[in-house]
């Protein structure tokens, strides 16, 4: 806001160029009427403020506060600390939200994906079984002649079965049929799926855990219910609501 200046109004006689008030009816000075020959007011004949800062001779520059822009900073740094308190209050708010996929509830989906496994294991080895009959059949041989061939390569099936699942299933989307079941997800630190390398890599902590099931067992003690497996990986179980809030 700039300076206000107080300006005087006057007018000067037509007869002698005296300086009259600009109310005045006659000149003082030569007795002039002045109601006839008062000059119209014209645009250009207002006199021009000075820039900011700067005062015409013999004028008093009057400078007041402004405090309309005081008022706009204070209430931008105001609105500025409630987003950032309110951004931070949100943030603790999701961290308490987050429920862990605790021990029970995770051996619970583990021996669900077990009985799943366990069933296309059957219908898998039902199927070698029938192909491997019928190679046998052509050289007049049975299975029951020579089983450990057979057995071999349903074990190896097995294994190659379970380990497609658990990496298949996880690297997609972090659940299993267990855990969809009983709704749990593994997810990442920034509870987003996790990979299909880190898949593997849990699935190799399997190994880990399953020494004396020491590495299960550790869900008990840890705090965020991490498993030896989980450690390996950075992976974390969580409860499927609180996934769901965050993607919200």
């Amino acid at each position: 806001m700039g300076p206000v200046v107080a300006i005087s109004s006057s007018m000067n006689c037509p007869e002698c160029g005296a300086v009259l008030a600009d109310n005045s009816a006659s000149c003082k000075q030569c007795g002039a009427q002045l109601a006839q020959k008062q000059p119209r007011f014209n645009a250009t004949d207002m006199p021009v403020l000075p820039q900011e800062d700067e005062a015409a001779p013999g004028e008093e520059i009057t400078r007041t506060p402004d405090w309309g822009f005081a008022l706009d900073r204070e209430f931008d740094r105001l609105y500025g600390q409630f987003k950032k308190e309110e951004k931070s209050k949100q943030e603790q708010e999701k961290v308490r939200e987050i429920r862990w996929g605790g021990f029970v509830r995770r051996a619970c989906a583990f021996f669900i994906d077990l009985v799943v496994l366990s069933l296309l294991s059957v219908l898998l080895f039902f199927s070698s079984y029938v192909a491997y009959q019928v190679g046998l059949a052509a050289y007049d041989r049975t299975v029951l002649d020579d089983p450990m061939p057979l057995l071999r390569m349903a074990l190896w099936g097995y294994l190659l079965l379970a380990a497609a699942y658990f990496v298949l299933f996880h690297g997609l989307d972090g659940r299993t049929i267990g855990k969809w079941l009983l709704g749990l997800r593994v997810v990442d630190r920034n509870q987003e799926p996790i990979t299909y390398s880190q898949a593997l890599v849990r699935l190799i902590g399997y190994l880990l855990s399953a020494f004396f099931g020491l590495g299960f067992l550790w869900i008990l003690f840890n705090r965020r219910k991490r498993g030896w497996h989980d450690l390996l990986a950075r992976t974390w179980v969580i409860r499927e609501s609180s996934f769901q809030d965050k993607g919200k």
